[in-house]
């Protein structure tokens, strides 16, 4: 079932001021643990795009990260002096390099998650209390594109059946032949989004004020969702004034096993697991 925005916002919100607070491996990867538990628990799948995109994204900055930075005492390549790149990897780059693409993983898949548990519905009306107007382009939007992808289908079938082959040959032989198909797909969509300018213009929308749906009272797991949320607000409180999980990469590597650090991890994932089994009830 998906949930009220609210508490979920907040319980995101707070795991990312955490994994922004801190440069302890140990952190990172917890508050990625987490966000991939919140994943798992969602009632849908998250946009692959979030997971693909931060793991992709993430190993680019890992990599790139070395030869961006000089800075560190354990060389493990020396390459020959070039203007601009420094070809002198240190563990110390590397260690760096993979701490800042697990922070943007984490952080992305934690966003994916969140999206799926929230109702869309519900957040677009919270947005819309604010920009009514943005709000509005998105709900038309979110339910045009399906029907938009419908239509492409219908069309590009239809054509198959008149004898265009649009799946062989070359990609700049498929997308020649599939051009012509773009003005019906225009043509269609525009005369749809007629259609539904009419329908809102027939029950009044812009004509006087705003009514909404009453927003319907948090369940037992939104309150314990917020509870939760709250709790990880106060530690990545006390991270940022605190320091708990302190750590330097350079000139060398510090320990990431310190008190502070451990209860930060231990406090962020146990928090997001719990979070994750409220809503999984």
């Amino acid at each position: 079932m998906r949930r009220a925005p609210g508490p979920l916002v907040v319980l995101g919100a707070a795991a990312g001021v955490i994994a922004f607070a801190d440069d302890n491996p140990l952190v990172l990867a917890a508050v990625a643990a987490g966000a991939l538990v919140l994943a798992a628990a969602a009632p849908v799948r998250p946009n692959r795009l979030f997971l693909l995109g931060g793991l992709v994204s993430g190993l680019g900055l890992a990599l790139m990260n070395p030869f961006v930075s000089a800075e560190g005492d354990l060389i493990v390549w020396q390459g020959p002096e070039v203007a601009l790149i420094d070809l002198e990897v240190t563990v110390e780059e590397i260690v760096a390099g993979l701490a800042i693409g697990l922070r943007l993983f984490a952080v992305a898949v934690l966003v994916g998650a969140v999206l799926a548990h929230i109702d869309p519905d519900r957040l677009q009306a919270q947005v819309a209390r604010v920009a009514p107007r943005s709000a509005l382009v998105c709900a038309l939007a979110a339910r045009l594109m399906p029907t938009l992808e419908r239509d492409a289908r219908a069309i590009s079938e239809a054509a198959r059946l008149r004898g265009v082959a649009l799946a062989e040959g070359r990609w700049t032989t498929r997308a020649r032949r599939a051009a012509p198909l773009a003005l019906p797909l225009l043509a269609s969509s525009m005369e749809r989004g007629l259609d539904v300018a009419e329908a809102m213009t027939a029950r009044g929308y812009g004509a006087g004020g705003r009514t909404r749906l009453a927003e319907p009272p948090w369940g037992a797991a939104e309150r314990a969702v917020a509870g939760i949320g709250a709790a990880l607000a106060v530690l990545a409180a006390a991270a940022i004034t605190l320091d708990l999980g302190a750590y330097t990469f350079y000139p060398t590597l510090t320990s990431p096993l310190t008190a502070g650090a451990a209860a930060l991890a231990a406090g962020a994932l146990g928090g997001m697991a719990a979070a994750a089994w409220v809503l999984r009830r």
